[in-house]
């Protein structure tokens, strides 16, 4: 793609993202007998809109997401009892759902993304070998001469066996020069070389990502294999929260700028690399939102889970200050 066309991209596929993630709570408020007020595609002053029932279908000025407005769910808002259309009036359970419902679809069209990779161009999956894989310009690997494709037998004379093992001899390394063992080649006009690198002092990172094995399947195949591979994404961004909360060295988050200027070289990469960027931002989007921080569903799914259990609502003033509050943190 060209420099706009791949910009336009990446701006429709997180908008579209965060639209699937707002069906599903569309979706669940409509099950559950929750009067929508409106469904927007976009925030800002509304451009155009479609009344349908008790329901505003509209699209806004600003084109990033969109947002489904529920009666009932303002925090101090006053609310009829009477009303059985309002969120706070429905059973913990339903609200329980409703809110479950966005991350849920997020997971449902990350597997839809899946099986269409594995059915046409196929899906890349990290290789667990200790092979070099996209090397970013100007870091330590690619000073050092090392290529796309080169197998990493040792690390300082430390034979290492998969990727875990290179990362865990990289860092114990940082800022050191230190002799990488590999193969460049395959079969019989494979070569070994000795090259030297000095990982970053600060993170001991040297500038490559993991090699990947491209998996292809038929239509039918495919969904299986799509779910699974979906289910270990999710495992392994689950992994990689839990290092950044653990604050382990090497583990970083990226927000919403990063992730779009990701997903613009994705484009430019090509259409089964864009698609699997945005696999795994929507795989993320689900962990993410699952997470018990304040202002994201997974906070609110806690004091849900507290009122099913206990059955007594938390004070909707308190929650309200604890969402508020972390949404400005999350900012």
């Amino acid at each position: 793609m060209t420099g706009i066309l791949s910009i336009v991209a990446a701006i429709l596929a997180v908008s579209l993202l965060i639209v699937v993630h707002e069906c599903g709570h569309y979706l669940a408020a409509r099950a559950a007998g929750m009067r929508v007020e409106r469904f927007s595609v976009g925030f800002g002053p509304v451009l155009l809109s479609l009344k349908r029932g008790d329901t505003e279908f509209a699209i806004s000025a600003v084109p990033l997401g969109g947002y489904v407005a529920v009666a009932g769910t303002s925090a101090g808002a006053e609310i009829d009892p009477a009303d059985r259309g309002a969120y706070a009036n429905k059973p913990a359970w339903k609200r329980f759902g409703f809110v479950l419902a966005g991350p849920v679809m997020n997971w449902l069209a990350a597997i839809v993304v899946a099986w269409v990779l594995l059915a046409t161009w196929g899906l890349g999956v990290p290789d667990p070998s200790a092979r070099v894989g996209p090397l970013r310009p100007g870091m330590p690997a690619e000073q050092a001469g090392l290529r796309e494709g080169d197998r990493i037998e040792a690390v300082g004379g430390v034979p290492v066996g998969d990727w875990d093992a290179l990362v865990e001899q990289i860092q114990r390394h940082r800022g050191e020069r230190v002799a990488f063992s590999i193969v460049r080649g395959e079969g019989p006009s494979a070569e070994r070389l000795q090259l030297e690198v000095t990982p970053q002092k600060e993170d001991g990172k040297v500038g490559f990502s993991p090699a990947k094995l491209v998996h292809r399947s038929g239509p039918l195949e495919a969904i299986p294999q799509a779910v699974e591979a979906t289910n270990r994404n999710l495992v392994a961004q689950l992994g990689g929260f839990a290092s950044i909360f653990a604050r382990k060295k090497g583990t970083e988050l990226t927000g919403p700028i990063g992730i779009a200027q990701e997903l613009v070289r994705g484009a430019r990469a090509g259409v089964e690399r864009f698609l699997e960027l945005v696999w795994a931002i929507s795989v993320g989007l689900a962990v993410l939102n699952l997470l018990p921080f304040p202002a994201l569903d997974g906070s609110r799914l806690v004091f849900l889970g507290y009122e099913l259990v206990t059955r007594r609502r938390v004070n909707e003033r308190v929650e309200g200050l604890i969402h508020t509050g972390g949404f400005v943190v999350l900012m």
